[in-house]
Order: structure tokens, then sequence, then C-alpha cells
């Protein structure tokens, strides 16, 4: 599955994005991909406790969700992306092989709940909703909401621009916070609930959309990319969230390891460092 940073790969020479190499990370196991089983039960599971069957098993599953860059395909289909980094991680320090588990966005946290997966790691923010169905971690990190305009509809300024543009159409991926901030911020206008990212973006292009809300660096990758049509709106973001790994409720003792290994690699620096260059380079898109 391609996504629109497919395109940075063609045009990185035309627009001369920079070829940083990635911080030296610990060499990656093999991860073997998989596609989710079929859902045993829409309740939570209770019984031996996950961090037991991991161990038994020396396997963790790891449920992801197309959301890049925390989750794309490389040019031969592979997960990769600054998640994946992170899961391939967590296992090694744990010694334990790491099975991808691909899902869809709407169905990721009911996946977690049905047993097709030990932990989400997919770029997942905290939510006071969500924590209703799931554990999270300690945040990993924080991260803007920004929004990326048709420059003939909004050609500058930020939000407050953006909300007096009548009968404003904004598109957010569907299944994703995104789209409730999106609502939150622009009250006004008409919020589209996309399931094709690319095709989302080709229509903030031509004008069928003025707006596509999404987490940093999309927004202003956008822009780089496409200068003539495309602007990344100006001044505060639309809003800002935490990410954390999600586990099933009463899954403590997992809860406690990741929260452990969250401490550590801050401390390490090896968090920021892969941070830095999933969302401040663009190094990596030569890889897609």
């Amino acid at each position: 599955m391609k996504t629109v940073f497919g395109l940075i790969l063609v045009l990185a020479a035309t627009f001369g994005f920079a070829q940083t190499p990635a911080p030296t990370a610990a060499p990656k196991k093999a991860a073997v991909t998989a596609k989710p089983a079929a859902a045993k039960s829409s309740l939570p599971l209770t019984g031996e406790p996950t961090l037991a069957k991991v161990d038994a098993s020396g396997v963790l599953r790891v449920g992801v969700a197309i959301n890049a860059p925390w989750v794309m395909h490389d040019e031969r289909g592979e997960p990769t992306g600054y998640s994946v980094d992170i899961a391939h991680r967590l296992a090694e320090a744990m010694g334990w092989k790491l099975q991808i588990v691909e899902t869809s966005w709407p169905r990721l946290m009911f996946g977690l709940r049905t047993d097709q997966y030990d932990v989400i790691i997919s770029g997942l923010s905290i939510t006071p909703q969500r924590a209703r169905y799931v554990q999270f971690t300690d945040p990993v990190g924080e991260f803007d909401v920004d929004a990326v305009v048709n420059r003939g509809k909004v050609g500058k300024g930020g939000v407050a621009e953006l909300r007096k543009l009548a009968h404003a159409k904004v598109a957010a991926h569907k299944g994703e916070l995104t789209v409730e901030f999106a609502r939150g911020a622009l009250p006004n206008a008409e919020v589209v609930e996309v399931e094709d990212e690319d095709a989302a973006i080709a229509d903030v292009r031509n004008g069928k959309l003025d707006a596509y809300v999404a987490e940093a660096p999309l927004p202003h990758l956008l822009e780089t990319i496409y200068p003539d049509k495309l602007r990344a709106l100006s001044g505060e973001p639309l809003a800002r969230t935490a990410h954390g790994f999600a586990v099933r409720k009463g899954d403590v003792g997992l809860l406690r390891v990741l929260n452990a290994w969250i401490v550590y690699e801050k401390a390490s620096g090896w968090l920021k460092s892969r941070s830095d260059y999933w969302f401040e380079e663009t190094g990596w898109a030569a890889d897609l």
C-alpha cells in the first residue's frame, strides 16, 4: 500500500531534500508481517497475563495501521517508520521475536481487545475516551496537528483565515483523532472523513477540497513538494496530541515493562534520535 510519502522519492531530487543518514540504531531482527486473525470476541480478554504468554512463546505481536511517518511501506513492501523502529528496538531489548500485524485505523483498538495482537505501537493518541477500553503507557512523545491548504483558497495566514473561508471543505483520515481535532478547530467547516490519503491530497491540490488535517510533519512536507499548489498553515497548530502504546485492560505486567522501556530509551537518547530522524529530516524518503 502506498502513501503520499512514496511521491517524495520521485520528487526528492527536484526539491533538494537532504539525504541525511539515520542515527545509528541497533540492527533489526527480521519482523514477520501478519494479517489479523479472525476475531475471537468483542470483549476484553481475561485469564493468563499477556506478558507471561509473550515470554512463553518468545513472540511479541504488535498491531499497526498505516500512518506516515509512523507506519509506512518501503520499496519492498515491508513495514517501516518511527513506530516500526520502536517495535524492533523493544522486541530486541526483551529478547522477543517481532510479529507485525497490520490492520486499519477504525479496527486498530478492536484488534487489540480481541487478541489479534498484544500491544498497539502505531502513533496512537492518548485520550480519556480510548482509555475506557485500553490501558495506555506513558507518552512516547507529543506531536502537532496541522493543516495543509489549497494555496488558491487560503493564500496566507493560519487557522483564523481558514475559519473565515465560506463553506470550507476539510478532510481528515477516517479513524484518526485528526477528525475530531478538525471539527473542534473548524466548527463551521464540512469535515470529510477519507480512507485514501493520496486521493484526498490530490483533491486539495485541484481545489475539490480546501484543506487536509494531519499530524506533523506531513503538511509541511506537502508544501515543499507542491509549493505552487499547497501551503501549510502558519502560526499555532490546530491541536497537539501525545502518543503512547496501548495494551488490554488488566495487562499490568506488560504495561510495567513497556513503561520501563520508555523511561530507559528516553534517558538513553535513542527515542529522541529516532524522532529527529523521522520528523525533522527527509532522508528516509529514499527508502520508499
